[in-house]
């Protein structure tokens, strides 16, 4: 065999393993966007499961109203209703939604349940000064799902003086941290109360919510999670639970 010869089939191979390599990179990145878009279509389904577990909790709320014959207050219900019902709406073909939006739809939902259960807590809602809620985006009803966790599991069977309180600050360059506590009767507490009235599944929306941010921590080069702090005081006797949230922005 010639030296040109030897050179031309040395180049020709050279040649198909390029052709082979961007091949192999193009199939790759045609694997990665099929599987974007998968994870986009289970996010947008479980966001779609989140609505209706959502308002069916809220109508029964207002039947309740409505079966005591108290309109003055099923009134006020229905109205805040209205308002959490137009941002969840306009909000629910999106991805994400600006922090500003998620807080505002939060605080309604809170401010519905105080009424729903004649104002046995309190609540307050911080945001670190510097944070620029309009900036951040989040996705949708992902804090709401502990929030009313710590209402019905801590803070209702409480006898007096509930308080509720949300921090929301930034734990890194972008990592949005949330930070809900509650002065609750705690998660053991909770538990018993739950086997005595056989009510022992997980709470749907937290089910979700689950759900959602596994599929988040798939395209994300930050991880989300969720860790649950059961709070004790000097003599090791509950006084509350603490969840602390944290979402890729």
């Amino acid at each position: 065999m010639s030296i040109l010869t030897t050179i031309a089939s040395l180049c020709d191979n050279k040649i198909v393993s390029a052709r082979a390599e961007e091949d192999k990179k193009e199939a790759q990145m045609i694997l990665m966007s099929t599987q974007q878009k998968m994870t986009e279509v289970e996010m947008q389904a479980l966001r779609a499961q989140m609505n209706p577990h959502f308002i069916f909790n809220c109508l029964n709320s207002i039947n309740r109203y409505i079966v005591k014959s108290d309109q003055t207050t099923a009134s006020l219900y229905l109205t805040k209703f209205a308002k959490l019902m137009r941002l969840i709406l306009d909000n629910s073909n999106s991805k994400n939604v600006i922090l500003t939006n998620e807080l505002e739809a939060l605080k309604l939902y809170i401010e519905m349940e105080a009424l729903r259960f004649d104002k046995k807590f309190t609540y307050e809602i911080k945001v670190e000064d510097n944070l620029g809620p309009d900036t951040i985006e989040v996705p949708p009803l992902i804090i709401q799902p502990y929030v009313e966790n710590a209402i019905w599991h801590g803070l209702l069977h409480k006898e007096q003086n509930g308080h509720l309180s949300i921090r929301v600050s930034m734990a890194g360059e972008a990592m949005l941290q949330c930070i809900i506590e509650d002065n609750g009767i705690g998660r053991v507490k909770a538990k018993e109360l739950k086997s005595k009235t056989a009510t022992s599944r997980k709470s749907l929306g937290m089910q979700l919510t689950e759900s959602r941010l596994d599929l988040l921590n798939k395209h994300t080069a930050l991880n989300a999670s969720v860790e649950i702090v059961d709070l004790q005081n000097e003599n090791n006797e509950s006084v509350g639970t603490r969840v602390v949230l944290n979402i890729p922005v």
